[in-house]
C-alpha cells in the first residue's frame, strides 16, 4: 500500500454537494465506494478527504454519518463496499488502495488523509495508519483498538502534533474499555487523542459524535499546522465545549465534566480562555467522589481484561472437550447467570461492566463459535452455543444465517428452545 502526492485533480465538480452512491475503482473494478463531494467543491484547492471502512461494507450507512459535518467543514467522504472485519487483511488492503488510487484524480490535500473504522475495521485503521505516516494525519476508531506493540500508533506517533486520533465507544460495547485503554496509552507518548463514551451498544455512534469527531480533527489540523489557524472557529468550539463541561458537572456527572475539561485543556492549551478547564480539571481530581470513582472504574476495567481472557481459555478448554456440555454446565462456567444478577441489581458502574461483559459472552456464543464449529462440520456444538446465546438475548445480524445453517442437525428439543430467537427475519 502507498499513496503518493494525490497529483492530476478531475475537472471541478458542482458546485453543490454530491453523493455517488456507488463509482466503481479504475484501477480495480472489483471495488466500489461511495463518495460524497462537498458543497462548493472545485479543483482551484485541496480538500481533506475521509476514507471510511465499514466491517461489513455498509458504505452508504458508514458515509450518511458524516456527511452532514463533512458538508459544513468541506471535507470530501470515499466509504467502501468491500471492506470487512473478522477475516485475513487482503479485502481490507485492496479496498484502501482502490479508494487511494482513485483519490488520485481528485483535489486531495494529501497531508490530510484520515480515516475512520469501527470495530475489526477500527484496528484496520490505525494500522493502516502507520503504513501511511505523513499522510494520514488521523484515524477515528469506534469501538475498536490495538494493543500495545512497538511500532503500533502511540509509538509511532510519539509527540507527533500533526496526528491525531478520536476514540468513541457505546457504553454497553464489549470493547468500550479496550478504546480508553489506548487513549491512555496515547497520553502517555504524547500522541494528540480525545475518546468518548455514547449511550449504545457495539455500533457506529449516531452522527452528532461522528460531527464532533471531524471538528476534533479539524482542530488538530489548527493546531499541527496542517491547516490555516481560524481564531474566531476555534473559541466558537472552546466556548461550547466549556459550557458542555459546566453543564455535566451540574448534572452530577463529575467523571464525565472531568474528562472533558482534561481534554479541553490538552487540546486548547494555547487559548487563555482554555483556563477555566485546566482550574476544573485540577478541583475535580482532588475531589472525594470523583477519586473514589476513578478507583472504583480502575478496578472493574482490569476484570473486564481478566474476563475477555478467561472467557477465551474456558471457549478453548469448550472446543477440546470429547464430551459436549451440557447447556447447564456451560452457562455455568461461563458465569452468565452471575453477570445477569448484577445487571439486575441497578445502574452502577459495577451494572454497566457486567452488561459489557454479557455483550462480550454473547457476541462469541452467537457468532464466532458457531462459526468456527460450523466450518469445521460440527452443528451439534454450534447449536450449543446459540442455546447458551439465547439466555442472554435474541441471535441477531449475521448469527441468524448460522443459525438457519446449524438447525438442520436440531434436536426437536433444541428446535422448540430456539424458536422465534432470530430478529433478523432474513
Amino acid at each position: 500500500m502507498a499513496i503518493g502526492a494525490l497529483p492530476g485533480p478531475i475537472a471541478a465538480q458542482d458546485s453543490a454537494g454530491r453523493l455517488e452512491q456507488r463509482v466503481t475503482a479504475a484501477s480495480d473494478t472489483s471495488q466500489s465506494y461511495a463518495l460524497y463531494l462537498p458543497p462548493r467543491y472545485m479543483t482551484s484547492r485541496t480538500w481533506p478527504v475521509l476514507f471510511v471502512l465499514d466491517p461489513r461494507g455498509r458504505a452508504l450507512l458508514a458515509e450518511k454519518l458524516f456527511e452532514d459535518a463533512a458538508a459544513r467543514l468541506g471535507w470530501v467522504v470515499m466509504s467502501s463496499y468491500n471492506t470487512l472485519s473478522d477475516g485475513p487483511p487482503e479485502p481490507n488492503v485492496n479496498a484502501m488502495n482502490a479508494m487511494l488510487a482513485s483519490a488520485q484524480r481528485l483535489a486531495i490535500d494529501p497531508g490530510r488523509v484520515y480515516l475512520a473504522g469501527f470495530s475489526g475495521t477500527a484496528r484496520v485503521s490505525l494500522r493502516f495508519a502507520v503504513a501511511l505516516r505523513g499522510h494520514v494525519a488521523g484515524v477515528i476508531a469506534v469501538g475498536g483498538a490495538v494493543g500495545f506493540e512497538l511500532g503500533g500508533p502511540e509509538t509511532a506517533f510519539a509527540g507527533d502534533s500533526t496526528f491525531g486520533v478520536f476514540g468513541a465507544a457505546g457504553t454497553r460495547d464489549f470493547n468500550y474499555e479496550e478504546v480508553f485503554a489506548l487513549g491512555e496509552r496515547f497520553r502517555t507518548t504524547r500522541v494528540p487523542f480525545r475518546v468518548v463514551g455514547f449511550d449504545g451498544p457495539h455500533s457506529w455512534p449516531p452522527a452528532s459524535v461522528c460531527r464532533d469527531a471531524l471538528e476534533w480533527l479539524e482542530l488538530r489540523a489548527m493546531a499541527g499546522g496542517l491547516r490555516s489557524l481560524d481564531s474566531g472557529w476555534v473559541r466558537t468550539h472552546l466556548t461550547v465545549e466549556l459550557a458542555r463541561a459546566v453543564e455535566l458537572e451540574a448534572q452530577g456527572r463529575s467523571a464525565e465534566a472531568l474528562r472533558l475539561n482534561d481534554a479541553i485543556a490538552r487540546d486548547y492549551a494555547r487559548w487563555p480562555e482554555a483556563r477555566a478547564a485546566v482550574e476544573r480539571t485540577t478541583a475535580l481530581r482532588g475531589d472525594a467522589s470523583v477519586i473514589r470513582y476513578e478507583a472504583e472504574a480502575h478496578k472493574l476495567a482490569e476484570r473486564d481484561q481478566r474476563q475477555g481472557l478467561e472467557l477465551q481459555k474456558t471457549l478453548e478448554r469448550e472446543r477440546a472437550e470429547r464430551e459436549l456440555s451440557t447447556l447447564e454446565s456451560l452457562n455455568r462456567k461461563l458465569h452468565i447467570a452471575d453477570l445477569q444478577k448484577t445487571v439486575e441489581r441497578g445502574d452502577s458502574l459495577e451494572a454497566a461492566s457486567a452488561r459489557r461483559q454479557l455483550a462480550r459472552v454473547f457476541v462469541w456464543l452467537a457468532f464466532y463459535e458457531p462459526r468456527a464449529y460450523l466450518a469445521n462440520g460440527d452443528p451439534a456444538r454450534a447449536l450449543r452455543m446459540f442455546e447458551a446465546a439465547v439466555t442472554i438475548g435474541p441471535i441477531q445480524g449475521e448469527g441468524c444465517a448460522l443459525l438457519r445453517d446449524a438447525l438442520g442437525a436440531a434436536t426437536a428439543e433444541q428446535r422448540a428452545r430456539l424458536a422465534g430467537q432470530c430478529v433478523d427475519p432474513t
